[in-house]
């Protein structure tokens, strides 16, 4: 909105009435001519939403302008939980990282409450020995961290995220699916001990069978 004088776009708000149509009074703040302007507001629409924590997936909805924008790493607010979008569904039947709510079918989010769920697999010249682990959302693993785990110790050699694999850096826990590891010396220093965070287990799985 610009004044009518001066068509600046800098301007404060006095004064506002309406619902669905707004009827604006505002004051500019280079001239200080004060002028009225009508906003139509579009009604806000029902939108889909998925959420999963750890194994669960939940479908909720949430209410939105359809002229918004949404995109991955957006934090929502679903009937009071924050949940992090993690890619959209739109009207063409693909998965986008951006998109206007007008165009969205579903939204894909994993919730922000509670701790990170990660997976641990550590590979023993094809057997492989899982394990799930539960650790604060903002506990960063790195690739090359010696790791303890029960009676193993082993070094990160990837990790699987939401978005890629990753074979060198870091990440936080909440972005993590999956860390994959090999055996180290046990006579090496490791940076950090998991095994009070184990929440479930697997059998060694051979995978040269």
């Amino acid at each position: 909105m610009k004044c009518p004088v001066c068509d600046s776009e800098s301007h404060e708000i006095l004064k506002t009435k309406g619902k669905n149509t707004k009827e604006v009074l505002l004051k500019c703040n280079e001239c200080g001519n004060t002028f009225r302007e009508t906003i139509t507001i579009p009604k806000m629409v029902e939108c889909r939403v998925i959420i999963s924590k750890f194994e669960e997936s939940v479908k909720k909805t949430i209410k939105l302008y359809p002229d918004e924008i949404l995109q991955a790493g957006e934090v929502l607010i679903v009937d009071d939980e924050e949940v992090e979008i993690t890619s959209l569904e739109n009207t063409r039947g693909g998965r986008v990282l951006k998109s206007p709510v007008s165009e969205l079918v579903t939204i894909w989010a994993a919730s922000l409450a509670g701790p990170a769920r990660v997976g641990i697999s550590i590979d023993y010249g094809g057997r492989i020995l899982s394990r799930k682990v539960e650790v604060e959302r903002d506990f960063e693993f790195n690739v090359g961290d010696v790791v303890k785990l029960e009676r193993s110790v082993f070094q990160i050699k990837s990790m699987k995220t939401i978005t890629s694999r990753i074979r060198k850096g870091g990440a936080v826990a909440e972005q993590i699916k999956r860390v994959y590891g090999r055996p180290a010396d046990k006579r090496d220093r490791f940076q950090y001990d998991l095994t009070s965070k184990i929440v479930e287990t697997a059998e060694v799985v051979d995978e040269s069978e």
